[in-house]
This record gives C-alpha cells, sequence and structure tokens, in this order.
C-alpha cells in the first residue's frame, strides 16, 4: 500500500496492488467501491426439478438487440466449489432474473443463506412462485419486473475459490408490473428498487435519491471553453461549471448586460430581504431581487458581490434555468460587475 496525494485534486489517494492483497480484502474493496449495484434474485430449477432462488449483486444489462443480461456466481470462498445457481444454469440453460424492490429486502437476504441442495428458498423466505411462460423457472410474485432468459454463454474466471463465472442470458420474456409501467416507460418512483453496497448495507432509489440529469441534445462547449473567470470560480464546483458548459455557444455579453440593465431598472423594496435565506430556500428569483439592491448601494462590495453572484448562479442551475444561471456566472467577477455598475 502507497500513498499518493493526486496533482489534480486535494484527496491523498492510498494504493493497493491487488497482488499484496487477500482474496477477503480484494473483495471488500471491489463491492465497497463498485456500489450501488443493481441486485439479481435469480430463479433456477435443477434437472432434478428442485427450485433454487439467490440473489447476485453483480449484475447488469449488456445489450438490447439482442436483449443480454449478464451476472456473475463465483465458487465458493471457503472451498471453490460452484453454487447451486451455476450448477442448475450450466445443467438446464434457463433462469429467471427478477428485480428486488424494498418491500421484499429482508426476504431475498434470507434466500442469500447457502442452504443444502433441494431446499426451495420460495419456501424459506415465503415469496410466491410465478410461472414463467417459455422457459420452466419460475419467477418471483413479489417482483414487479421479471425476464425470463435462456443461457447465451458462460466464461469462467480462474475455477478456483472466490473466482467468478459471466453467466449472460438472452431474455426471451419481459414481465412488468401494470402499476409501475407508465406511457411505454418503467417509472422509478414507483419501482423503488434497492441497491447493494459494501458490507451489509444497501440503498433505496427512492425520493431524493433519484435525481434527474438531462442528456445532452447537442455538443455543449465544454469547461475548458468557459470564461477564466467562471472557470476558476471559488464558489462553482466540477458539477456546476458542466452545467454551464452544457451550452452549445457562449452567451452573448451585450444579451446579459441588457437583461441586468432591466433588472436594476425595477423598483426595490424598501426591506428587499434576507439573501441567503432565499438562498436557502432555492428561490433564486427573490434572490435576486436582494442582490441588485445591494448592487444599487452607495458603495458596493464588489468582491462579496461576486461571491454571491456565483452562489445564486448555483440556486439557478439546480432550478434548471441555465439562462439566468448564466447571466449571474458571467457577471460574477468584479471586474465585469464594476463595468456594469460604472454604466448604469
Amino acid at each position: 500500500m502507497n500513498e499518493k496525494r493526486d496533482q489534480h485534486s486535494e484527496q491523498l489517494f492510498l494504493t493497493f496492488s491487488p497482488d499484496d492483497m487477500t482474496l477477503s480484502e480484494r473483495n471488500h474493496i471491489m463491492l465497497g467501491g463498485i456500489a450501488p449495484r443493481p441486485i439479481a434474485l435469480v430463479g433456477t430449477i435443477s434437472g432434478e426439478g428442485y427450485i433454487n432462488l439467490a440473489p447476485f449483486s453483480f449484475y447488469n444489462a449488456l445489450s438490447a438487440n439482442p436483449p443480454i443480461v449478464a451476472f456473475s456466481p463465483a465458487f465458493r470462498g471457503s472451498d471453490g466449489s460452484p453454487k447451486h445457481t451455476l450448477l442448475n444454469i450450466l445443467e438446464t440453460g434457463e433462469f429467471t432474473i427478477n428485480a428486488v424492490t424494498s418491500s421484499m429486502a429482508e426476504q431475498v437476504s434470507l434466500t442469500s443463506a447457502d442452504y443444502p441442495a433441494g431446499v426451495d428458498e420460495f419456501v424459506k423466505a415465503g415469496l410466491t412462485r410465478r410461472t414463467s411462460e417459455v422457459i420452466k423457472p419460475p419467477g418471483v410474485a413479489e417482483s414487479p419486473f421479471i425476464m425470463e432468459c435462456k443461457l447465451y454463454d458462460h466464461q469462467d474466471f480462474g475455477g478456483g475459490p472466490g473466482s467468478g463465472n459471466l453467466i449472460l442470458g438472452e431474455v426471451v420474456r419481459f414481465h412488468v408490473s401494470q402499476s409501475i409501467y407508465i406511457d411505454g416507460r418503467l417509472d422509478p418512483f414507483k419501482l423503488d428498487l434497492i441497491g447493494r453496497m459494501g458490507g451489509e448495507w444497501y440503498c433505496r432509489a427512492r425520493g431524493s435519491a433519484l435525481v434527474k440529469i438531462a442528456r445532452p441534445r447537442h455538443t455543449g462547449i465544454g469547461i475548458d471553453a468557459l470564461p477564466y473567470w467562471i472557470r476558476t470560480s471559488s464558489i462553482l464546483a466540477g458539477n456546476d461549471l458542466a452545467g454551464l458548459a452544457g451550452v452549445e455557444r457562449l452567451p452573448d455579453a451585450e444579451d446579459i448586460r441588457r437583461r441586468w440593465r432591466e433588472y436594476f431598472a425595477i423598483d426595490s423594496p424598501e426591506s428587499p430581504g434576507d439573501f441567503d435565506a432565499e438562498l436557502e430556500r432555492g428561490d433564486g428569483y427573490k434572490a435576486r431581487e436582494i442582490l441588485v439592491s445591494r448592487m444599487k448601494a452607495p458603495s458596493p462590495e464588489l468582491l462579496v458581490l461576486s461571491n454571491d453572484l456565483h452562489r445564486l448562479c448555483r440556486v439557478f442551475l439546480r432550478a434548471g434555468d441555465i439562462k439566468a444561471a448564466w447571466e449571474c456566472a458571467w457577471l460574477g467577477d468584479a471586474e465585469k460587475l464594476e463595468e456594469l455598475l460604472e454604466n448604469m
């Protein structure tokens, strides 16, 4: 293990070589750092007809054409033996993948126990079988999203204790609860999925944990093309700069000056209010009104106002008002602000 300070940040990094780590250490650092991970509750059936159910968080979607999903059932870390899920899939070539919601999280955790062969985890966890249409393994009726899969490919990563197996499955049926299927898409707020973190921790994709980030509709100018006083701001963070840099072209400076002259032309209230309180509430327009009132003062504090303009820029960015955010970002420079005020 080595300690290094990255030249591009203030973080002090610890560096590890996998060759110097135990299996347990590698496992913990990967599971802790590669997170949150979706959970596949995998249903299988053995050649003798015994049903098995187990969760796996090394799991994701790989392709839509054809529809391919992947998960990794590792060999047991204790003795290198294969788990029942892997044996069943290699024997029958079929499995279901069931999404895991918060309402069934504890039941799913029960299925992760290493029960003897032949024990039905559906019964142990109190979950309900849902008959599949194309394959024999059942789905989980409590899950709002079920995929019936056929084995597409299998790769073995070494065959030793803790070694992974990549199972690729082609989806032959999707089953989606009507309660979560809105306008042709799965509603993430109604899904209420959980994800796997490191150790015994999980996360829940619900409420404020869900963040909407618009996909770029055009090629943005990029952070490197931002004016230097914006790019080097002590207030604006990387996410803020990226929000500003998503525009197709730099806003016109004269247009920004005109907009600020319009704000100045509006009569300021006698008691404009508390700027910080409005920022906290997220009311950028009221905060801007207060800021304009302070700019009209006989001896405005340019550096303080410049920083507050960039603080206000962040509020507009969070509200999705990129035009108003740019107006604040552009004026958040003492020289630009002084020049504007002198010509008012």
